[in-house]
C-alpha cells in the first residue's frame, strides 16, 4: 500500500528533480523515493555508528586497552611482512 506524501520545494528544485527523472526514464515521485529512501538509510547508519562510537568509549572509560596509531600501523605492516594480511 502507498500513501501521498506531500512536499514543498522551491522552483529551482522542481526543475532539477523533473530533469534527473527524465533523464532516468523515471517519474518525479520515484526521484523521491529515492532521494527519500537514502536519506533515512544515511540517518540510520549514523545512529547506529553513534551507538557503537558510544560503546567503544564506553570500554575504555572502564579500561580496556588503547593503542597508540603508530602502534596500530607498526602491527599491521609487521604482520603484512609475515604474509598475514593480504594486500
Amino acid at each position: 500500500m502507498t500513501v501521498n506524501l506531500v512536499i514543498k520545494v522551491g522552483p529551482d528544485m522542481r526543475k532539477q528533480a523533473r530533469a534527473v527523472a527524465a533523464m532516468r526514464g523515471e517519474t518525479i515521485s520515484d526521484v523521491v523515493r529515492a532521494a527519500l529512501a537514502k536519506y533515512i538509510q544515511d540517518a540510520l547508519d549514523e545512529t547506529a555508528d553513534v551507538r557503537e562510537t558510544d560503546a567503544i568509549m564506553a570500554r575504555i572509560k572502564a579500561g580496556a586497552p588503547t593503542r597508540s596509531h603508530d602502534a596500530v600501523w607498526a602491527r599491521i605492516a609487521a604482520r603484512e611482512a609475515q604474509g598475514d594480511l593480504s594486500n
